[in-house]
C-alpha cells in the first residue's frame, strides 16, 4: 500500500469517526452510563495522546532536527513547548460564558486537528503515519462527542451543531491535505525540516489536550478515579508497545 492511499483511507476514517461521535452526543446525552463510558474512553485517548507525544513524536522531532542542524539548542522541545503554549493562550484568553466557551473549544480542537493533520500529511513512512493516525482516531470521536454535548448544554441550535460537527470532522483531513502538498512542494532538507517541525508542534498540542483538557477535567471528578488511571495507563502502554513493534 502506498503512503498516499494510506493517508486517504485514514482521512476518510477520521471523518467517519468524528461524525459518529457527534451522532452519539445526540443519542445518549441523558444516559448516566454514557458519562462513565465517555470518561473511560477519554482517559484512554489521553493516555494515547501522552504516549504519542512523548514516546513517538517528540523523539522523532529531536532526531529529525539533530540530523539537519548541528547545534546544542533543543529545537524540538522548544517548538513543542510553543505548541503547548499556543493552545493554552487561545483557551485562556478566549474563555467567557458557556456558549462562548463552546465556540472556544471548537476553535482549539480545530487548530489542534489541523496541526496534527499536517504532521500526518508530511510523514513519509507508513509506520510513523500509523502512530499519528491511531492517536487521532482514539480521540476524534470522543472530541466530537464532547463538542456535541457542550453545544447541546449551551442551548445552541441543533442544525448549527450538526454543521459545526461536520466542519470539525474535516479539519484533520484538511491538515493532511496541507501536509501532503507541503511534502510535494518542498524538497530535500526542507521536507525533513517541515516533518520535524510539525511533529514537534503536534507533540506539544497532544500534551496540552491530554494534560490540561482531559486529565485535568476527568480527575477533578472523584468518581472512578482508579478506573480512569488504569485506562490512561493502558493508552500509554499501547503507544509504548507500538514503539517496539513499529
Amino acid at each position: 500500500m502506498s503512503i498516499l492511499v494510506f493517508k486517504f483511507m485514514m482521512a476518510c476514517l477520521i471523518i467517519a469517526t468524528a461524525l459518529a461521535g457527534g451522532y452519539f452526543a445526540f443519542k445518549i446525552k441523558e444516559s448516566k452510563k454514557s458519562t462513565l463510558y465517555f470518561s473511560l474512553g477519554n482517559t484512554f485517548a489521553a493516555g494515547i495522546f501522552l504516549g504519542a507525544g512523548l514516546i513517538h513524536m517528540l523523539p522523532d522531532a529531536i532526531e529529525g532536527f539533530s540530523s539537519m542542524i548541528k547545534s546544542d539548542f533543543p529545537f524540538a522541545p522548544f517548538i513543542a513547548s510553543i505548541g503547548f503554549l499556543l493552545i493554552l493562550f487561545i483557551e485562556k484568553s478566549m474563555a467567557g460564558n458557556k456558549k462562548h466557551d463552546s465556540y472556544v473549544l471548537i476553535f482549539i480542537l480545530s487548530i489542534h486537528s489541523i496541526i496534527v493533520g499536517i504532521a500526518l500529511g508530511t510523514e513519509m513512512l507508513i509506520s510513523q503515519s500509523i502512530i499519528i493516525a491511531i492517536a487521532v482516531l482514539a480521540h476524534k470521536g470522543s472530541a466530537a462527542f464532547a463538542l456535541g454535548i457542550s453545544m447541546l448544554k449551551s442551548k445552541i441550535d441543533k442544525a448549527k451543531i450538526i454543521k459545526i460537527i461536520a466542519m470539525f470532522s474535516i479539519m484533520t483531513p484538511f491538515g493532511v491535505l496541507i501536509g501532503i502538498l507541503l511534502s510535494h512542494v518542498l524538497e530535500g532538507k526542507a521536507v525533513e525540516f517541515s516533518i520535524a517541525m510539525f511533529d514537534a508542534l503536534a507533540a506539544g498540542t497532544f500534551l496540552y489536550i491530554a494534560i490540561m483538557d482531559i486529565f485535568n477535567e476527568e480527575f477533578m471528578d472523584k468518581k472512578h478515579t482508579y478506573l480512569k488511571l488504569l485506562f490512561s495507563i493502558l493508552g500509554l502502554l499501547l503507544m509504548a508497545l507500538l514503539a517496539v513493534w513499529l
